[in-house]
């Protein structure tokens, strides 16, 4: 197979990242828009707001085995990869960088706080908080990179959690107690004013989403151990590299696929005998299904990278990379288009349709946004968002405008 070693820009911005960050946000968005953008339990009595018939059905399971938590974990651990090649940038130009990073991270967290005043599924505000757990690793040995993401990923911190309230007696979450709030939070989206979304989402839906990060689910701890397997990545030059590690990509497409047939056949013997889904089986079960989750994530990327290097190649590359560039913008901009369509300070149409005209509807919005991407990315430096971001990293305006056509791939 003819392999094309991505071009790496001055910046050393290497190009793959950005499409495979691109390829991320198609997941992202497909998920999000079958969802609806509601990032909480529907109520009993909208219980199939999003999966009308049996083609919803069909494209419900397609993005619950394919996407849900998949394309999740490419974009976290793409967020270390990128943490990896700052910090690398900086060393090469002798510049100081944790301080700037820290910063940087207050600034994300407060974008990500306001883009979750519109969606309170909003991860840019949890990237920042655990970012910061990044500083204690960024001197780290790979070995100590590899078992600490091994340990988060894993789910050793969720049997901890388990541990701990089961010896302290603490009752196990009643899930049927969040019903009047989810009931509570459909109506303000759906017939609520955007104030009245600011206010459930800035109040309860933020206390809501830390919960699902650090307590019974535990996201944010595998999103950390993604944080820390993307460092090691970009330690060793992978993305640079990729002709290097074509066989490895070859072999590992089999090998994750043998893997999760394996890990499968183990979860559907494991809760054929589970009752009680507050117990521990069960918690080892969760942490089973998220390592399924990575070895299906393993799996499209390397399926991706495979396509990257292959006759059409520069093809993907050139389509994805400019949007995975402005993946910021382009994130908070699925958002804004999402809630608008669905909520009832836009269009209002939650529950109107199923999963499969969203999964269609998810198509158009990214495809619109791949183009938009190349045009502004024609004509300017940097994503609105990335400007404004990077102005406030530097404390100054950052020159929006292009100036050579040839520094954009």
């Amino acid at each position: 197979m003819t392999s094309v070693r991505p071009p790496v820009a001055s910046n050393y911005r290497i190009q793959t990242v950005d499409a495979l960050r691109g390829f991320a946000l198609l997941g992202i968005i497909i998920v999000h828009m079958i969802e609806q953008y509601l990032a909480s339990g529907p109520p009993k009595e909208f219980a199939n707001y999003a999966n009308h018939n049996a083609v919803d059905d069909v494209f419900m399971a397609i993005s619950g085995i394919l996407l849900q938590g998949k394309f999740f974990a490419i974009f976290s651990f793409l967020f270390g990869v990128s943490f990896f090649l700052q910090m690398d940038a900086s060393s090469r130009k002798g510049e100081p960088f944790i301080g700037k990073f820290v910063w940087r991270l207050v600034l994300l967290f407060v974008i990500g706080f306001i883009h979750s005043l519109f969606y309170r599924g909003d991860i840019l505000s949890i990237y920042a908080m655990l970012g910061l757990g990044l500083v204690f690793f960024y001197r780290a040995s790979n070995r100590t990179l590899l078992i600490f993401a091994a340990f988060f990923m894993c789910g050793f911190p969720r049997m901890i959690l388990w541990a701990i309230r089961a010896a302290l007696h603490v009752p196990p979450v009643d899930w049927e107690s969040f019903e009047p709030q989810n009931a509570w939070y459909y109506d303000t989206v759906k017939n609520g004013s955007l104030w009245d979304v600011f206010v459930a989402n800035a109040g309860v839906g933020f206390k809501m989403k830390l919960f699902f990060q650090f307590d019974t689910v535990s996201r944010g701890y595998m999103t950390f151990g993604l944080f820390l397997l993307g460092i090691w990545v970009g330690r060793i030059r992978f993305f640079e590299r990729l002709e290097e590690y074509n066989r490895l990509l070859k072999r590992l497409v089999w090998q994750s696929l043998i893997a999760i047939a394996v890990l499968a056949g183990i979860l559907a013997l494991l809760f054929k005998f589970v009752t009680d889904f507050n117990s521990f089986p069960a918690v080892i079960g969760m942490s089973l299904g998220d390592i399924g989750n990575y070895l299906i994530a393993l799996f499209e990327i390397c399926i991706f990278l495979r396509l990257c290097m292959g006759k059409r190649g520069s093809g993907i590359i050139n389509a994805l990379a400019p949007y995975g560039k402005m993946a910021l913008t382009n994130y908070v901009m699925q958002s804004l288009i999402g809630t608008f369509i669905f909520f009832g300070w836009g269009l209002g149409q939650i529950g109107a349709w199923g999963a499969s005209i969203n999964f269609g509807l998810a198509l158009v919005v990214y495809a619109l946004q791949v183009q938009f991407s190349k045009w502004w990315l024609k004509r300017f430096q940097y994503g609105p968002m990335e400007w404004l971001w990077r102005s406030g990293t530097q404390r100054q305006w950052a020159p929006l405008r292009h100036v050579h056509a040839q520094e954009l791939s």
